[in-house]
């Protein structure tokens, strides 16, 4: 009996094309690798303030990841930039909700928590999504090496179907891991986050969805090195028209864009 495995030419041709392409593939995704940290050195030389995304997996079963709502880092720089005059790059071909998803263009910046050397390029990065995600050892040492040398990480859930705070979950469980029990602290009303641009101190985090924590932070000594938010406020920088996000609780697209400047005034300052 002949126990070779035989197969069709074309099934041939389908392993060598494949093949092919993935060799093709490979050399083509390392350069696009390579043209996106060029330009990204290229933008630090050239402007004074990018607000980069932080990439990561998180549980597929949600509808929004990290790249949700390009717009909204739009909307929020500009706010900024209004305040502060400055080079401000903003993330191009995206407005509020369009697109829903954006490619990685369509950031200003991208960071992975894999690459300490890029992080360190960036005072001040945003993390979200909706979903539950875990860090593995190599990223929870950089994101503890990050912030100890004087890095800010806003993170912000996304609120999954106006609810569950997954996101928020699992960002607090790795924070008291990697930094210790207790680590993840209420911040006061009175922490000039809520006032060195904005006086935000009547109503502290705003409330656009979900469940509502409080204003969570980490410190390092006194100062506030990781901004942790339950309430979606990323979501409420889309939302121009103030139609979706916060109107039931009385807060509103402009106070969602007020603790944004604010944050990254204070993650500047210090």
């Amino acid at each position: 009996m002949n126990n070779k495995t035989e197969i069709t030419r074309r099934q041939f041709l389908g392993k060598a094309g494949a093949a092919a392409a993935a060799m093709v593939a490979a050399p083509a995704l390392a350069a696009k690798k390579a043209d996106l940290e060029t330009q990204a050195d290229r933008d630090l030389d050239y402007f004074d303030f990018l607000m980069p995304r932080v990439k990561f997996e998180c549980d597929r079963r949600v509808e929004d990841y990290w790249s949700v709502f390009p717009g909204a880092d739009r909307n929020l720089l500009q706010a900024f930039n209004s305040v502060v005059r400055c080079r401000v790059k903003y993330p191009p071909n995206c407005s509020n909700n369009n697109p829903h998803w954006g490619q990685d263009y369509q950031f200003n910046a991208v960071v992975d928590f894999r690459d300490i050397k890029q992080l360190r390029k960036y005072p001040f990065i945003f993390m979200t999504a909706e979903g539950r995600y875990k860090f593995d050892a190599e990223r929870k040492q950089n994101l503890k090496q990050y912030i100890d040398q004087g890095g800010f990480l806003l993170m912000d859930d996304c609120v999954f179907k106006g609810g569950g705070d997954y996101f928020y979950q699992s960002s607090f469980a790795m924070l008291e891991e990697v930094f210790g029990p207790g680590s993840v602290k209420r911040i006061a009303l009175d922490h000039e986050v809520f006032h060195n641009v904005y006086d935000l101190g009547n109503i502290g985090l705003p409330y656009m969805q979900g469940v509502n924590h409080g204003p969570r932070g980490l410190f390092v000594g006194d100062r506030l090195a990781i901004f942790l938010s339950s309430t979606d406020l990323h979501c409420g920088w889309t939302d121009k028209r103030g139609l979706w996000f916060g109107r039931r609780r009385g807060h509103s697209h402009k106070e969602s864009l007020q603790m944004g400047v604010n944050l990254i005034m204070y993650a500047l300052s210090h």
